[in-house]
């Protein structure tokens, strides 16, 4: 850990253990009105231990000079909630810590964090009043001023608290970047450069088939012992979903990592539509008697339609829908679209496609594992196999379970497919929703879907 960093850590540190020890002595001397006992100072011990552990298993002290406030708090209340449930399985499970009653324990179960969370705002405030001052900060040398060198110029112009300072740019090409007002050499250069100006760190931004100059570049500032990164001209055909890991000691990349493929994220939804399904067919039960029985008096058939489509990795389901039409399309090999005033809708079918009220019964899907209640929507293997040619990037919409409703629909891009604008603008909603996912915006969703008139708008 480079000193700058090995400072934050110590404060921060030295910031959460003082409100610890400050918040349970507060809590036992307020409502003992007496001093500590050996007892108490044996508990204090051992809570210190806990906040050790579980801010080591979270890396909370392993910080980096340009971690932001948001990715702190974020690994704070992680490590708040865990030495809360540690806790609470303690104190009612085993009855430890004794002597002590309940609104003691709850006081500071719910007041450390509070303190703890706006000490480390405080202290991330003040360090960030340095940072802006130049005080606590990391002068870095960039060897590139391409399109990678534009890219982090830019990042840090933007975030000035994070405490780098580039003192300037080598590039062999100058007249070509954008940046060469701020260029002070070629990459030759770099051995007098580092002599004579104070440089923390070289950042290499060059593109990642230069590797000769790559290598150039490592050999020089390791001879001076000086931190080097490299930052690899891909990031723009990764994008920004990606996620390293490792074959065993081999480097691997997962591009267009998503959120739902954590495995706490992915049961969480599991489990929300587990419930909500079962919910809403406990509760729609009646109202699937009540169109089941007028789908049958106004026409011969089956209460359901069950075409075949395309589901997570591209594998085949049977969807299940209320019948809404005299005829219906082949289950697997349908073609034809439904149409403004289709002759094969009926009376109660026009009605129920209106209001979605045909795509209830896949509540029973959503029970099955088929289909999530969010998500993309299914679509017919003809409709798939041609917007697979003809939409870019259309496919990875399947990375995620299809949905009863989606993003694209509450956007009123639901319906017919038969423009491109139609088709280009339902698949790139679709694709801002499987990397943009959160718990919040399924619930939006839902919510949008109920009451929006845009879900239902384009309905035929």
């Amino acid at each position: 850990m480079i000193r700058s960093d090995r400072r934050l850590t110590l404060l921060y540190g030295i910031g959460d253990f003082v409100t610890l020890i400050a918040s349970f002595a507060g809590v036992v001397l307020f409502h003992k009105d007496q001093s500590l006992s050996n007892q108490d100072y044996l508990y204090m011990v051992t809570l210190v231990f806990a906040w050790i552990l579980l801010t080591s298993k979270n890396k909370v002290y392993l910080l980096h000079l340009h971690n932001g406030l948001k990715y702190r708090l974020k690994n704070h209340l992680k490590t708040h909630f865990e030495l809360i449930a540690v806790l609470s399985m303690l104190y009612l499970l085993l009855g430890i810590p004794a002597d002590y009653t309940k609104s003691q324990f709850m006081l500071f179960l719910l007041g450390y964090p509070v303190i703890n969370m706006i000490t480390n705002y405080l202290l991330f405030t003040i360090v960030r009043h340095l940072r802006l001052n130049g005080r606590n900060v990391r002068k870095a040398l960039v060897v590139g001023a391409g399109r990678v060198g534009m890219h982090i110029e830019t990042y840090f112009h933007q975030n000035p608290d994070f405490g780098y300072r580039i003192i300037g740019f080598l590039d062999d090409n100058p007249e070509d970047s954008d940046l060469q007002y701020q260029i002070i050499g070629r990459i030759t250069d770099i051995d007098k450069v580092l002599k004579e100006r104070k440089v923390d760190e070289v950042i290499i931004a060059l593109p990642t088939h230069l590797d000769e100059k790559i290598q150039y570049v490592v050999d020089k500032v390791d001879y001076f012992g000086i931190r080097v990164r490299l930052v690899p001209d891909y990031f723009r055909l990764l994008g920004r979903n990606y996620k390293t890991t490792s074959f065993g000691d081999m480097p691997i990349i997962n591009i267009r990592e998503i959120s739902l493929d954590q495995f706490r994220f992915a049961s969480l939804k599991r489990i929300c539509d587990v419930i909500f399904s079962v919910t809403a067919l406990l509760m729609l039960a009646p109202l699937f008697l009540i169109l089941a029985i007028l789908i049958k008096w106004e026409s011969a058939g089956p209460v359901f339609y069950c075409p075949i489509r395309l589901g997570q990795g591209g594998r085949q389901f049977k969807l299940y829908k209320f019948r809404s039409m005299y005829q219906n399309d082949a289950a697997v090999a349908g073609k034809a679209s439904t149409t403004k005033d289709d002759p094969r809708v009926t009376r109660i079918g026009k009605f129920i496609r209106k209001y979605s009220l045909d795509e209830l019964p896949q509540f029973i899907n959503v029970l099955l594992g088929d289909m999530s209640v969010v998500g993309p929507r299914p679509h017919r293997i003809f409709l798939n196999e041609m917007m697979q040619r003809e939409v870019d990037n259309y496919m990875i919409r399947h990375y995620l379970k299809p949905g009863i409703t989606g993003w694209a629909q509450v956007n009123g891009w639901r319906g017919p497919t038969d423009t491109e604008e139609q088709r280009n603008n339902r698949t790139a909603h679709d694709l801002w929703y499987v990397e943009n996912w959160t718990p919040l915006l399924d619930i939006k969703i839902i919510f949008l879907t109920v009451f929006s008139e845009k879900t239902h708008k384009t309905a035929f």
